[in-house]
């Protein structure tokens, strides 16, 4: 199922890619101890000094505009630059500051993107109605609001509303929620534990969304601790598909070889030899891989444009082989593995 990150990786796939080297840059904005600024200034002094080893000019990006991207709620600000040309992406994933001059983008960050791109609704009853708020990892938007009459107090309409009147205004919130459900939405959370009519778990699975209630004020007008439950639900989601990628090559025991080294698993790879491909986000292995022949190459650094994150050129790889693949934070992979692989049947 696509999504935005699918969108970004077919577009950076689809770059003819020159002889200079592509740089990507990820700057956590985040939980991190130095600020964007900073960071930034030392990846570029060490992509400036791996682009003059090779002769190359130094790359021209200019500094984005961190407090922009920090209210729009992203969590790292990846950087792809390309001759002359730099595409900014908002991730949602957590991540150390990275640097990368090579060949090809770096394109682990955005596969983990896509498989963390989740959203929820939210529906909060408050003094003036209700509001519907869509919900993600980074931040959270209005949808839009109801009022359920134009007349009433605001106080305590769900009961000064008859039961018909009522009915109807709830129906109608349905037809709202059921129009913004997205291919991404996960989840549905209700608030306005006040009123128990308003919270009638019967009615709200006709969404056919998993059902959380929340117990927000309905004197509130924007429910922050709905907001933090909900996320707290989003990010759960999110660590349970990590999990199942990871065990779903690792339940297939037979055909599994978690041992296998990564000069056996790229010829396989290229032979289409691999059912499902696993790789951590977090762990970076330089070198270089002959797309043509599999010899691979490992240094213990990165030496120069030429040399790239092996673990990203699996996924590259397999990518185009429509092998499945998938990037998840190294925590959840067997300890003291970078990636696990399964065999096809009867390999």
């Amino acid at each position: 199922m696509g999504n935005i990150y699918h969108d970004h990786l077919d577009e950076l796939r689809g770059i003819e890619l020159k002889n200079q080297p592509v740089i990507s840059l990820f700057i956590p904005l985040k939980w991190n101890d130095y600020s964007a600024g900073r960071v930034f200034t030392a990846l570029m002094k060490a992509a400036d000094t791996l682009c003059a080893k090779g002769g190359h000019p130094k790359p021209q990006i200019k500094t984005p505009e961190w407090d922009r991207w920090l209210q729009q709620g992203t969590t790292t600000l990846a950087l792809y630059y390309h001759a002359g040309l730099t595409r900014l992406i908002p991730l949602p994933s957590r991540m150390q500051p990275r640097v990368v001059v090579a060949k090809s983008f770096h394109l682990k960050p955005l596969v983990t993107a896509s498989q963390e791109y989740v959203d929820a609704l939210l529906l909060h009853f408050n003094e003036s109605g209700a509001s519907l708020f869509r919900i993600n990892a980074s931040g959270e938007t209005l949808v839009d609001r109801y009022l359920p009459s134009e007349v009433l107090p605001k106080s305590d309409w769900p009961a000064r509303l008859d039961r018909q009147s009522l009915r109807e205004f709830l129906e109608f919130l349905l037809q709202e929620v059921r129009a913004s459900i997205l291919p991404t939405t996960k989840l549905l959370g209700v608030t306005g534990s006040t009123y128990t009519e308003l919270q009638v778990e019967s009615f709200w699975k006709k969404a056919k969304l998993p059902l959380i209630f929340s117990p927000d004020s309905f004197r509130s007008a924007v429910p922050q601790n709905s907001f933090s439950i909900v996320r707290l639900r989003l990010a759960q989601m999110v660590n349970e598909r990590h999990t199942e990628s990871v065990m779903r090559v690792l339940k297939d025991v037979r055909n599994s070889d978690v041992d296998l080294p990564i000069q056996l698993l790229v010829p396989k790879i290229l032979n289409r030899e691999i059912k499902q491909l696993c790789v951590s986000l977090d762990c970076m292995l330089f070198g270089e891989i002959n797309p043509l022949t599999g010899d691979v190459v490992v240094n213990r650094s990165q030496v120069n444009a030429a040399d790239d994150d092996l673990l990203d050129d699996l996924v590259e790889l397999a990518l185009e082989k429509k092998i499945d693949v998938s990037v998840v934070p190294k925590k959840f992979l067997p300890k003291g593995r970078s990636f696990v692989a399964s065999l096809r049947e009867g390999l």
